[in-house]
């Protein structure tokens, strides 16, 4: 008994110690502080725009550097394709860290670019293997490992569909069967 009264008085002075720090003025005072750590989401990141584009290509792989992606490799694509100056090929270690990038780059390209400049769609932003970004002059696939190697689009785009096995395997039936099925027009 005299164990339980003890905890008991123990629970009462812990409850009125609070309450005289939690009058009204406390209260208010609550998170409340002079020292206001800022956290700059940006450091380390120029918000200037490129001179080539919303990004620089060397610029750009420093920032996916910075964000601790793995394996960045950055493919010229030939300009008579009209397509970008530049494909950037890179692995994510999660889903989660590769939507969280995709979701940094997009901010970073808000405040880098002109009005003009049409703002990019993250494709595949529930997908957890594969995003994509169509950043104007660049083109950035960030993966999976698992689905990196299955696509193999440096292969496809360095030494082309000739050099590429998935390019060159055989058609299956229903593909063939489709394509004798559609308009002269598609089939090229």
């Amino acid at each position: 008994m005299n164990s339980l009264r003890k905890f008991s008085e123990e629970k009462i002075e812990i409850k009125s110690g609070a309450t005289e720090l939690l009058d009204d003025e406390s209260w208010h005072r609550i998170g409340d502080s002079e020292e206001i750590e800022e956290f700059d989401e940006f450091e380390g990141v120029s918000l200037e725009r490129g001179i080539t584009g919303v990004f620089d290509i060397e610029e750009f792989v420093d920032i996916l550097s910075q964000q601790k992606l793995d394996k960045i490799v950055v493919i010229a694509v030939p300009p008579e394709l009209n397509y970008v100056d530049y494909m950037v090929i890179t692995t994510g270690r999660s889903p989660k860290q590769m939507t969280a990038i995709a979701e940094f780059i997009r901010k970073v390209f808000k405040r880098r670019c002109f009005e003009t400049d049409p703002l990019p769609v993250i494709e595949g932003k529930d997908n957890k293997d594969w995003i994509a970004l169509d950043l104007g002059n660049i083109a950035l696939h960030i993966f999976s490992s698992k689905t990196r190697k299955i696509y193999d689009l440096e292969t496809l785009w360095t030494c082309g569909a000739d050099f590429d096995d998935l390019s060159n395997e055989k058609e299956d039936v229903v593909t063939s069967l489709m394509k004798e099925h559609t308009f002269p027009s598609l089939n090229s």
